[in-house]
């Protein structure tokens, strides 16, 4: 009887934690236009297929259950025709994206992962990259151990100081160490530190507006300070910012040249932009992904500040952080004088 009572008892046990065990489950509501397309679910930081549903009436829905080689919670992202359409962190409840947002809500951790990319978002409006590598870092620190965390970490990485970033992962766990994306953005910080100020610009090549070869070295002028624009046509930051270069470039006179170098742009749509934007520097079409490859930038635009002697001064500075450094430039000039 004794040991019945103890085999009941675990049974009882047993049923509970089935009962208490809850599923991912989100819920996707999609515009019009994605009808009928597939909504692919992918492990964040290593590329990996998850699972995939159909959009039908506007909507879309996963269920993912723990097993053995998928642990939540867990980062996702969600991609429809190759594209990143939102963010999802799969754990216990139900979740929910509609089609105004990028980032599910509904249970614990993605509600606070949705309040901390808003606040990210306005950062990353101020196009402050040291006041969003600062952000980044801290939500890292305090989110280590969980998806959040995940995220931020490899955001960060992304335009940190590489030494920063050798430092961060020499303290990291293994599965994050080794996932496919954080080995990613180790390399492109390599990349940045072999291009840092300081380095020399490291050339390349491209096309004209003709579709000959060019190379960068041959449209940035001699004795002057350049600017090197990496944007393209599809970028709205990239155009929402060219008054102000334009601006920037007027206050300078001779002293500042801009090299506008289109990356990841079909050079039709390059032509058609500067066409628009009456852009009158000039611009090396069709690099597509190689000054990525060079220098290790994650996003544009992306601004490389060039020496008359061709020494990196810096990047990655917004419009007026430029005007800064060129105003001490120019002030130091006239104390050497």
């Amino acid at each position: 009887m004794k040991l019945f009572k103890i085999l009941l008892s675990l049974g009882a046990l047993a049923s509970v934690m089935i009962s208490c065990k809850k599923d991912a489950e989100l819920k996707i509501m999609f515009p019009e236009r994605f009808e009928g397309k597939t909504v692919e679910l992918i492990d964040y930081k290593d590329s990996t297929l998850i699972a995939t549903s159909l959009i039908k009436n506007g909507e879309a829905e996963f269920t993912v259950a723990q097993s053995d080689s998928l642990k939540l919670p867990m980062f996702m992202q969600l991609c429809v025709d190759g594209r990143i359409c939102a963010y999802y962190i799969a754990e216990s409840g139900k979740a929910m994206v509609s089609d105004s947002t990028n980032v599910a809500t509904g249970t614990k951790l993605n509600d606070k992962f949705a309040s901390l990319i808003a606040t990210l978002d306005s950062i990353e409006d101020t196009d402050d990259m040291y006041k969003y590598i600062e952000y980044t870092e801290q939500q890292y620190n305090a989110n280590i151990g969980n998806p959040i965390g995940d995220y931020f970490g490899i955001e960060w990485m992304k335009y940190a100081e590489p030494e920063k970033v050798d430092s961060m992962l020499a303290t990291v766990s293994p599965s994050f160490r080794n996932s496919r994306r954080v080995k990613h953005y180790e390399k492109t910080a390599r990349l940045r530190l072999n291009t840092s100020p300081g380095h020399k610009y490291v050339d390349f090549e491209g096309e004209t507006s003709t579709g000959s070869s060019r190379k960068l070295s041959e449209l940035i002028p001699s004795g002057k300070y350049t600017i090197i624009d990496f944007w393209a046509s599809w970028c709205p930051y990239c155009i929402k910012e060219l008054p102000d270069l334009k601006k920037l470039r007027a206050e300078f006179g001779n002293m500042v040249e801009i090299v506008g170098v289109a990356v990841r742009d079909l050079p039709e749509d390059t032509k058609a932009m500067i066409k628009k934007q009456q852009i009158d520097w000039p611009v090396l079409y069709n690099t597509q992904k190689i000054p990525y490859d060079i220098y290790g930038f994650s996003g544009i635009p992306h601004h490389i500040l060039v020496s008359p002697d061709g020494t990196i001064l810096s990047r990655g500075e917004n419009i007026d952080q430029l005007r800064k450094r060129l105003e001490q430039i120019v002030a130091q000039a006239e104390i050497n004088k």
